[in-house]
């Protein structure tokens, strides 16, 4: 595959509850990526993204706009704002929570990717 950008308005968001929405920018169906994937959240004021772990997979996220809270289980509570990087291990619970008023805008990035950014 020969393409090498994709703008975030050509790809149709995934709505999930609580109320968030998920983009795939940068997968195997987007550009043939196959040793990482990298999309963007925009999870709406007083949601969350529930606390969950990837076994297998290690995942960076970047908090572009909006306020939060990150709950890593057993390691306690992080203030996230803009500019803020986030690393989540392989297997380690984690969530993060809108606390502002706006909503919450990350960028988030696999590696390897998830199972469902590879079909």
């Amino acid at each position: 595959m020969a393409k090498f950008t994709v703008h975030e308005s050509e790809v149709q968001g995934v709505k999930k509850d609580p109320p968030r929405v998920s983009k795939v920018l940068v997968c195997n169906k987007t550009v043939g990526a196959t040793k990482i994937s990298m999309g963007v959240n925009v999870t709406e004021v007083g949601s969350r993204i529930p606390a969950h772990a990837h076994d297998g997979h290690e995942e960076a996220m970047f908090i572009i706009s909006g306020r939060g809270k990150l709950i890593v289980e057993g390691h306690g509570e992080y203030e996230l704002t803009p500019g803020t990087a986030i690393f989540a291990p392989s297997g380690v619970k984690h969530e993060i929570i809108n606390t502002g008023n706006e909503p919450l805008k990350l960028v988030w990035a696999y590696s390897p990717p998830l199972p469902d950014h590879l079909k």
